[in-house]
């Protein structure tokens, strides 16, 4: 029988990684007899929400196993309480961890998806689907992230993640940045986001107490192999495991509403730029009042160009604001038409 397990919520502040657990999980269900299909997938999830974990993604594995569902989902939930307890100590950070299991996703799942990654899921709601559909779950708000992930089809990106031994886990991570510029050159355009060609140092390095070592991202996993290969650390890893993953797709950008702490993608025609002091950049439209902050360096300075009758794409987060009622932060964003000067 095929499955499909989802779980969230591992991670915390003084460590610990969903993918991790993942990684710890596969390893399992190895040594049990129990087959992983495919890749396991790796679900980004909107970006705005205010209690979103560190690495923001939640994990879902496709399994063949003659075990009874509901024994598979003791399994990983007691391996998610050991983990989290152990490794991540995430309940002194109110970490919530959650695990679910469906026998197949489906159009209902697939839209779970879609508004979990653009929009804000509640807990009830995740608990109507459950029962509609005869998921099994257990666990906190971790629920909504794990069946977010049975419900991504997957894309074309694809992430390979390295792990550390556990005596690294405190010591800092080196790598050799001449090979990753080297490996990034020979197979551009298969890889991106691995180096910051502007301030020259490492995209792919995790920073912080978690197990990762680096990611790197591409859309052939074979060429992210050998870029694992061609990469030298300063230490021996424990392994790795590639992911498909939504990372870079802007599958978040498609609401064109503006509500708080959802993904806004939508056009603006600028009425008038002001800098504030401090370097920050606010874009009043016709409808929406957009903040370009200074540390978004050249959006920022992209922003001040603007004039009043130009038209732009905005890709971005809508925050609360005491000021504006609300506010978008763009990601990034796009001109449309210029307006001619006189």
């Amino acid at each position: 029988m095929k499955y499909i397990i989802g779980f969230d919520d591992h991670d915390s502040p003084a460590g610990g990684c969903t993918t991790h657990f993942s990684f710890l999980i596969s390893k399992q269900f190895e040594r049990e007899g129990i087959r992983v299909i495919g890749y396991p997938r790796l679900t980004r999830l909107n970006p705005n929400i205010p209690w979103k974990t560190r690495g923001n993604a939640s994990i879902s594995i496709v399994i063949e196993s003659d075990r009874e569902k509901s024994d598979i989902l003791d399994m990983v939930w007691n391996a998610s309480i050991e983990y989290v307890k152990e490794v991540s100590r995430g309940f002194a950070f109110k970490r919530s961890p959650g695990v679910a299991i469906a026998e197949r996703s489906n159009e209902i799942l697939e839209n779970f998806y879609w508004k979990a990654v653009t929009d804000v899921v509640t807990n009830d709601y995740a608990a109507k689907v459950s029962e509609r559909l005869g998921i099994l779950a257990r666990g906190g708000r971790g629920i909504i992230g794990a069946i977010a992930s049975i419900g991504f089809k997957g894309g074309r990106v694809y992430e390979l993640l390295t792990y550390r031994k556990r005596e690294y886990w405190e010591k800092r991570r080196t790598i050799n940045p001449n090979q990753l510029i080297k490996y990034d050159e020979t197979f551009f355009p298969m890889v991106y986001a691995n180096f910051d060609y502007v301030d020259m140092e490492p995209l792919i390095m995790s920073h912080g107490k978690d197990p990762v070592l680096y990611g790197l991202r591409g859309i052939d996993p074979s060429i992210l192999i050998q870029g694992m290969k061609m990469i030298q650390a300063n230490e021996d890893m424990e392994g790795y495991l590639i992911f498909n993953t939504n990372q870079g797709s802007d599958d978040h950008f498609r609401i064109s509403k503006a509500r708080p702490y959802n993904s806004f993608i939508g056009e603006a025609k600028v009425d008038s730029v002001k800098v504030v002091q401090g370097g920050d950049c606010i874009i009043f439209a016709q409808n929406n009042v957009i903040v370009v902050y200074k540390e978004t360096g050249e959006l920022n300075q992209a922003a001040r160009e603007l004039l009043p009758g130009d038209i732009i794409r905005v890709y971005g987060a809508v925050k609360p604001s005491s000021g504006y009622g609300v506010i978008i932060e763009p990601e990034k964003m796009e001109v449309l038409e210029l307006k001619k000067q006189n």
